[in-house]
């Protein structure tokens, strides 16, 4: 465990040894029926006369990085109506940034305006593009969150299952919007902001994608998501966090808000539309998965200077906007 690590759990084991009563907070008391781990955030931040309206995980930030004296004039909720402006990355353990993640932060600053951008784990994310990420885009803050140990007592099989509870844990608390750290936001949110909650659909046999959530705070549909994972089934790696929600939202529509097309459009099985044709209409997306796995992903600047690929056209416009010129190159060959 990095020096960093251990000081951030010391301060939260101090934290709830010090709460004498959590059953005053009853927010931590339900994320806790799921996750012990929950017992560790802070009940005098999330249930206090300020939570209501303010931004819970900036206050979190502060305090620990010892600046909670800023909190009160930093942050303040501009609507308690709307899905706040606050946009979240759950990353555990060592991760190196690529340039892709660059992109991704780069273009959820560029399109949502948010007030801040959390990276949420147990370790600083490392690498020169976290460092570029740090030196370029302000508003973005790491908060420590320890890895859960097991998911309703029961041994998880899939490491991602832990990011999947706890972006759940603080878009309930907070709300908010969730990325994966290879989601690209390429034009405003502000349409979705009314809604109780906008999730899309990556196709029907795969499940609904938790890639991309926008919600309200409490939102009961995410409530429900939640304590689904009293029935977790630790084998199955789409069941819980992306065939569950697709049953709940068939069950009825009205509880959703969903954006399929513009959110998972190119599909997994279609990234030949993004890395080898250059013919995709994305900028009527309000973000594209760039499905990194097993993809010829850009990796630096060079890679997007000339190619002709969807994907060099959207990160190029993350970088430059429209001022560099386009060949016919493509990244990943073919026609």
């Amino acid at each position: 465990m990095s020096e960093i690590a251990e000081t951030f759990r010391d301060y939260s084991v101090k934290a709830q040894q010090q709460w004498k009563e959590p059953s005053f907070c009853p927010v931590i008391d339900f994320l806790a029926t799921i996750d012990a781990s929950a017992r560790l955030y802070d009940p005098d931040l999330i249930c206090d006369d300020m939570a209501p309206t303010s931004d819970i995980v900036c206050r979190m930030h502060f305090r620990q990085v010892g600046l909670e004296h800023l909190a009160n004039s930093t942050c303040t909720l501009t609507s308690s109506q709307q899905v706040p402006k606050v946009v979240y990355f759950v990353i555990f353990g060592t991760y190196i940034f690529k340039f892709w993640h660059y992109i991704a932060i780069m273009a959820a600053h560029k399109n949502i305006s948010p007030s801040a951008v959390y990276v949420i784990g147990d370790q600083h994310p490392q690498g020169t593009w976290w460092h570029r990420v740090l030196r370029d885009i302000h508003v973005v803050r790491f908060v420590y969150r320890e890895l859960p140990e097991n998911i309703s007592g029961i041994e998880v099989r899939f490491r991602h299952h832990l990011s999947d509870i706890v972006r759940l844990q603080i878009l309930y608390m907070n709300g908010g919007i969730y990325l994966d750290a290879d989601m690209v936001v390429v034009r405003d949110l502000e349409p979705l902001l009314d809604y109780d909650i906008t999730l899309g659909m990556v196709e029907n046999g795969t499940g609904m994608g938790n890639a991309f959530i926008a919600t309200k705070r409490g939102s009961a549909f995410l409530r429900e998501w939640y304590t689904e994972y009293s029935r977790y089934q630790r084998d199955k790696f789409y069941f819980n966090s992306l065939q569950v929600p697709r049953n709940m939202y068939f069950k009825d529509p009205s509880r959703v808000h969903i954006e399929s097309e513009r959110l998972y459009r190119p599909n997994w099985f279609e990234a030949d539309l993004l890395y080898k044709r250059s013919d995709y209409p994305w900028r009527s997306n309000f973000a594209v998965h760039v499905w990194t796995n097993g993809n010829p992903v850009p990796r630096s600047p060079d890679d997007i200077q000339e190619a002709n690929s969807t994907i060099a056209q959207i990160f190029r416009q993350v970088m430059y906007g429209d001022s560099i010129p386009r060949t016919r190159k493509l990244l990943g060959g073919g026609g």
